[in-house]
C-alpha cells in the first residue's frame, strides 16, 4: 500500500476516533431504518459498479497486453527488412512507448487522441512494398500488415471500454446514498465509548474507501503504475535486445 495512503487512512481513523468519543451528535439521530436500507443499497450497488468496472479494467488490460505483443512482433518481423527500413520502424515503435512511459498515462489516451504509430507503420509498410516484395522480406511485410490489422481491432476494443465509464446520475446516487450513511453513522452515540468510537471511525472511513475505489476504477487510475507500465517496458526491453 502507498505510504500516503496509508497516512491518510492513519490520520483520519484517529481523527474520527476523537471526533466520535468527544462530539455527541446522538441528539440528532436518525432512525435506523434509514441507516438499514441505505446500508443495503450502497451495498447492492456498489457491488454492482464495482464488478462491473473491475471486468472493464481486466478488459482493458488484456487488450493493452495484445496491443503490446502486436507491437513486439512488428518489430521482430522487420528485422527481415533493411537495416534502414528496420530501424526507421523500431524508431516508431520506440517514440510511442517512450511517450506513454513518460506521460505515465494509463488510461489510454494515446489509444484516442495523440498517436499516429499504427498510420505511420502502414504509410512506411507501403513504402517498403514498393521496392519488393520476394522471398523472406514479402512474407514478413504480409505478416506485419496482418498483424496491423488486429491492432485496429484491439484498438477499437480499448476506445471502446474507455468510454464505458460510470454515467453520471448514477454517481449523483450513490454520492447521495454516501451521504446519508455518513450522516447516519455520525448520529449513533459514542460520547465516551473507545469501542463504538472505533467502529464508528472504521465505518466512515470504509464509506469513504469505497467511493475512492469506485471512482478510481472508473477513470482507471486504480492501478495506474502497474496496467500499463509493465507491458510498455517489456516492448523496450525486447527493442533494446534484453528480451
Amino acid at each position: 500500500m502507498n505510504r500516503k495512503v496509508l497516512l491518510f487512512l492513519s490520520l483520519s481513523f484517529i481523527f474520527f476516533f476523537f471526533f466520535n468519543g468527544y462530539v455527541d451528535l446522538s441528539q440528532y439521530q436518525i432512525d435506523k431504518v434509514y441507516l438499514t436500507i441505505s446500508t443495503f443499497l450502497f451495498s447492492v450497488f456498489n457491488g454492482f459498479f464495482i464488478s462491473r468496472q473491475s471486468n472493464r479494467y481486466t478488459e482493458i488490460r488484456n487488450n493493452l497486453s495484445r496491443f503490446d505483443a502486436d507491437m513486439s512482433i512488428i518489430f521482430r518481423e522487420s528485422t527481415h527488412l533493411s537495416k534502414e527500413e528496420h530501424d526507421h520502424m523500431t524508431s516508431l515503435i520506440r517514440e510511442y512507448y517512450e511517450t506513454v512511459l513518460k506521460h505515465h498515462d494509463w488510461s489510454y489516451y494515446y489509444f484516442t487522441h495523440k498517436t499516429t504509430l499504427v498510420s505511420s507503420l502502414h504509410k512506411y509498410l507501403q513504402v517498403c512494398a514498393r521496392h519488393s516484395l520476394e522471398g523472406l522480406r514479402g512474407e514478413a511485410i504480409k505478416n506485419m500488415l496482418h498483424t496491423l490489422d488486429d491492432v485496429q481491432v484491439t484498438r477499437k476494443l480499448l476506445v471502446s471500454l474507455k468510454e464505458e465509464t460510470i454515467p453520471h446520475l448514477q454517481q449523483v446516487f450513490m454520492y447521495m446514498l454516501a451521504g446519508i450513511l455518513f450522516i447516519s453513522i455520525l448520529t449513533l452515540p459514542s460520547v465516551d465509548l473507545v469501542l463504538a468510537s472505533m467502529i464508528k471511525a472504521v465505518y466512515i472511513i470504509t464509506v469513504f474507501t469505497v467511493i475512492v475505489l469506485l471512482k478510481k476504477f472508473d477513470n482507471l487510475t486504480l492501478f495506474e503504475g502497474a496496467i500499463g507500465e509493465h507491458s510498455a517496458r517489456d516492448v523496450l526491453n525486447i527493442i533494446d535486445g534484453d528480451k
